[in-house]
């Protein structure tokens, strides 16, 4: 985990690493919650990982506003696999 890792060598790189919880969208009207909020609420997560959004890139297929914004996606669409080197 990033965050242990950076909490780790906090003195020697003379900085501070600031704990922060996943988030998780859960739908339009909730939006983005803490996953832990999500797990005790019972709430189904939306997922999409990142080799499923490359795919949907790839084949043209629409991506969900909730994980990328439309010219974010237009951009990745316009440079290609080049863009994941």
């Amino acid at each position: 985990d990033a965050q242990e890792t950076g909490k780790k060598f906090e003195a020697e790189l003379g900085m501070k690493v600031t704990h922060y919880e996943n988030m998780v969208y859960v739908d339009e009207e909730t939006g983005y919650v803490e996953e832990s909020v999500a797990k005790k609420t019972g709430k189904k997560v939306a997922k999409l990982s990142g080799t499923e959004f490359r795919r949907k890139l790839r084949a043209g297929e629409e991506i969900p506003e909730w994980f990328a914004f439309k010219s974010v996606v237009d951009i990745l669409r316009k440079a290609g696999d080049s863009a994941f080197c």
